[in-house]
């Protein structure tokens, strides 16, 4: 097997690793902090948390672009011009944490003063938490070079460790509270903080140790500078656009329907998070070598990725996806109680199933067309029809339209965007529209028109029992997605370097042996 294709494999399953690890222990420590500083504190925490981190809005594009430049300059082997990069990338993240830090200061000062509702007791405590939260989110910013460059060095065994080292740690923080008797709230922002500043220096301390590029040196390149601020500029409209879209569609449910529906939307968006998280680490490994394939002008394996990496995180997130779509409505009862449903949540959670699997077939394009550096046109195109969803959603709801149709509109807006994509990517890196069609598009087809009939008779088998059913519905959701994805989704050449992929595995592990 490509050596190249093999270290993605390895990547995939570190990331993955990471992601289950993370994801079990992430739940437990909610838990646990929950038990430890009551519901009080903990909302408090929360709230202060959540103002701290829509700053990060300004940070999202600039990380987007970190990880292009520096894999690009990888791809070309310029490690000259990736130190330059680097170190101009870490003078602007710093003065944009002193920055942030400074807005942070003014705008937490005042919703905490007037906006918040905090008990007069626990305000003293309230203003700590937020020192530290603002504190730990400034070195958050300065790391992001550093991890960025483990990233686009591909070494995702470093950038797993770290993560769960901090998984680990934040649990430790959590079992510790509950033997604690001071102000519980006070010692917990603080010490996440801590937490923060340590996976800065381990990080720091990898890429100082590993790549001799990574060292600050001063030297001013307006070019690289200028090359930055309009990617970025661009990377800021999409994200801006992106998140406009998604917060007024909450807004617009709220509004409409009230905080009880947005419940609903919420219980959905957490289902997202999780099976969207297998699709976004396979992105992550793939993605740094499809920048480098293009910046080598390898342009013919930049396709293949794009098209093997599209298919294959369909076909996963379907494999997932599909028994939770089964048996979602005792997947619900099981997991939140029966008493604890509320209207629409059924629908919005299987919805947002199909809104995520139309969503995986984003980052590859993206990733590809970002490679360009021409992000001008993607980003004005695709910006506007996104942004397109809130006028058109208000008016639908306006005329009397349901609360599941906010999310009908989204998947179409979603898959009109996708298109746009594809053409851009064809105007710009010469994406064959039939070998997109053939690779990708084909394959997801003929699963998802046999998945229809089977999704219906799983769903609508009546089974008395609770338990019998849920395992049921699930286990027979499970093996059907599998049996699907293994005969329809993939074809010759995807068994062939699958079956590399094992042999490769063996032999490697006989040799060790």
């Amino acid at each position: 097997m490509n050596p190249a294709n093999s270290r993605i494999v390895r990547n995939t399953g570190l990331l993955y690793f990471r992601l289950i690890f993370l994801t079990l222990v992430n739940l437990y420590a909610v838990r646990i902090t929950l038990e430890a500083l009551g519901q009080i504190d903990y909302g408090i925490y929360d709230v202060i948390a959540s103002i701290v981190a829509s700053l990060s809005i300004f940070t999202g594009a600039m990380t987007s672009a970190t990880q292009r430049f520096l894999s690009f300059h990888l791809g070309r082997e310029d490690y000259d011009q990736y130190s330059n990069t680097f170190s101009l990338l870490l003078i602007c993240f710093i003065t944009i944490a002193i920055l942030l830090v400074m807005i942070g200061e003014v705008i937490g000062v005042f919703f905490i003063d007037d906006w918040l509702t905090i008990p007069p007791q626990r305000v003293t405590a309230a203003y700590w938490v937020f020192q530290a939260s603002l504190f730990s989110f400034a070195f958050g910013l300065v790391t992001i070079p550093y991890m960025s460059s483990i990233i686009a060095n591909e070494r995702m065994d470093a950038f797993a460790i770290f993560s769960v080292v901090e998984g680990v740690l934040k649990l430790g923080i959590a079992i510790w509270l509950n033997h604690h008797s001071g102000d519980r709230l006070l010692l917990y922002g603080v010490l996440i903080a801590v937490v923060t500043i340590c996976v800065f220096l381990m990080e720091m301390t990898y890429c100082h140790s590993k790549f001799k590029y990574c060292r600050y040196i001063w030297k001013w390149n307006r070019k690289i500078f200028v090359d930055l601020s309009k990617y970025t500029g661009w990377n800021l409209f999409g994200s801006v656009s992106g998140m406009l879209a998604t917060a007024g569609q909450n807004i617009l449910l709220n509004i409409f329907f009230g905080p009880i529906v947005n419940t609903s939307k919420a219980i959905a968006d957490k289902i997202r998070n999780v099976i969207n998280g297998f699709s976004v680490n396979l992105y992550m490994a793939v993605s740094p070598q499809m920048v480098k394939s293009y910046a080598a002008q390898q342009y013919e394996r930049a396709i293949s990725l794009v098209l093997m990496s599209s298919k294959f995180s369909f076909m996963l997130v379907f494999f997932l996806a599909f028994p939770l779509l089964c048996s979602m409505h005792s997947i619900l009862e099981f997991w939140l109680g029966a008493d604890s449903k509320t209207p629409y949540m059924e629908a919005f959670c299987e919805l947002i199933l199909v809104y995520t699997l139309i969503l995986t077939l984003e980052p590859p394009i993206t990733s590809i067309i970002q490679a360009t550096g021409d992000i001008k046109r993607y980003q004005l195109w695709v910006g506007a029809v996104t942004l397109s969803y809130i006028p058109i959603t208000a008016f639908v709801l306006w005329i009397g339209a349901t609360p599941i149709t906010t999310l009908i509109i989204l998947m179409t807006i979603m898959a009109v965007a996708q298109c746009l994509r594809v053409y851009i990517a064809h105007i710009q890196v010469d994406l064959s529209y039939s070998l997109y069609f053939s690779k990708v598009i084909l394959p997801i087809l003929k699963v998802c028109i046999v998945a229809l009939p089977v999704y219906w008779v799983i769903k609508e088998w009546s089974i008395t029992d609770f338990w019998v059913g849920l395992i049921c519905k699930t286990l027979i959701g499970g093996i059907s997605g599998i049996t699907l994805v293994a005969i329809l989704g993939l074809d010759r050449t995807d068994w062939t370097t699958i079956k590399d992929l094992v042999k490769s595995k063996l032999s490697h592990s006989g040799k060790k042996i």
